[in-house]
């Protein structure tokens, strides 16, 4: 019962008890008075009037403490009644901020109850979990700053090392003709195109993580522009041993930045040539519109990735599945800012193993009119 309608009865028998008690007490003694004033010898008419007068001064002190003392029962207790459920309430919220702050955070008070507090239990369920889930995102992202960190530590040093080595190599006069003096300098030089390649991904990964609005984007038809990038690169991925093809045929418009969508296909074809196994790979691109987006689908015909590892496929610097590691060189980063760029545009990225082997990635873009996009730098 809720403490307003316990309030409503407890005032209603708060004033109907005593009553009650009244009339009782009024009925009852009216009873015993005459049976008491029947049994008596009176001498006098002055005499019956002064039994009477003294009968009913008790009796009406009686009947008076009686409905004294039944008031103030009645109070104490329907009182205490509605305290107590309201002290309960207070009680289960007090316990939830003090399980809050000693870091309990899955803690959670019961809502079964049906009261005025109803509403304040399930906001404060509610601020829980938005509070959990912030701290564990907040967790989160630090244990991916640190591995963020960790990965570019990492990708930096072999090629200083590399440039470092062959610049005291120079210094110490190891190249003695100038056909091998040449050689040091063009590895100085690769590992130096490698370093600045690295940080000016390391810079666009930043860009697109912080989501900054600096594309030109476009209402295009990804169908045409993805048809384009398609004959633009097979040759060169046919070459390196790669089969790129593309089958979007449907007039699909979507509100993008072209060159965003380069990045994002090519990212994802360059991910796929890493990682094909044997001399010669597949990869499969697909366009299909559904009802409320586009879908580009990247089907190759690689190694795939264990199940558990799928969840962090696109994060930075991850290389922890022995099939699609060790072989490869790279920053790490062209699924991490593909997945970047797409969610800010508001899509989803999805991988998917395929049978009996091979990946799939899809990439599910909104169909919407153009406003309230974020945006990528080039």
């Amino acid at each position: 019962m809720s403490v307003k309608r316990k309030l409503f009865w407890s005032n209603l028998l708060i004033f109907a008890l005593p009553v009650t008690v009244y009339l009782v007490a009024t009925y009852l003694g009216d009873a015993i008075v005459w049976d008491y004033l029947t049994r008596q010898t009176f001498y006098s008419l002055d005499h019956f009037r002064t039994a009477v007068r003294d009968v009913q001064q008790t009796y009406r002190v009686i009947t008076v403490a009686l409905v004294v003392v039944t008031f103030l029962i009645a109070n104490y207790a329907l009182s205490r009644g509605i305290l107590k459920r309201i002290e309960n309430s207070l009680a289960q919220l007090s316990e939830g901020l003090r399980q809050l702050r000693t870091g309990n955070r899955a803690y959670r008070v019961a809502e079964d109850a049906d009261d005025e507090f109803v509403n304040v239990r399930s906001d404060f369920n509610s601020m829980a979990s938005q509070l959990q889930s912030s701290v564990e995102q907040v967790e989160q992202n630090e244990k991916n700053r640190q591995e963020l960190i960790a990965g570019i530590s990492h990708d930096l040093r072999s090629p200083l090392t590399s440039i470092r080595a062959y610049a005291e190599g120079l210094l110490d006069g190891v190249p003695q003709t100038e056909e091998d003096k040449r050689q040091y300098l063009t590895t100085i030089r690769d590992k130096t195109a490698d370093l600045q390649s690295l940080v000016n991904t390391l810079f666009l990964f930043s860009r697109v993580d912080m989501g900054y609005n600096a594309d030109k984007p476009e209402l295009i038809d990804i169908g045409r522009e993805l048809r384009e990038l398609c004959a633009a690169i097979s040759q060169e991925y046919e070459e390196k041993g790669l089969s790129v093809t593309c089958s979007a045929e449907c007039a699909c418009e979507v509100f993008m930045d072209p060159d965003t969508l380069h990045r994002i296909v090519m990212n994802i074809v360059e991910n796929s040539y890493k990682y094909k196994t044997g001399a010669h790979g597949r990869l499969d691109i697909a366009l299909t519109e559904e009802r409320e987006y586009v879908s580009m689908a990247f089907r190759d015909d690689g190694p795939g990735v264990p199940a558990e590892a799928l969840p962090r496929l696109f994060e930075a610097f991850y290389r922890s599945d022995p099939s699609r590691n060790g072989k490869t060189s790279g920053s790490g980063l062209g699924l991490a800012i593909v997945a970047r760029a797409v969610r800010n545009m508001g899509g989803v990225i999805i991988a998917r193993n395929l049978a009996p082997h091979g990946l799939e990635i899809e990439v599910q873009l909104p169909k919407q009119e153009g406003r309230n996009v974020a945006h990528i730098d080039s």
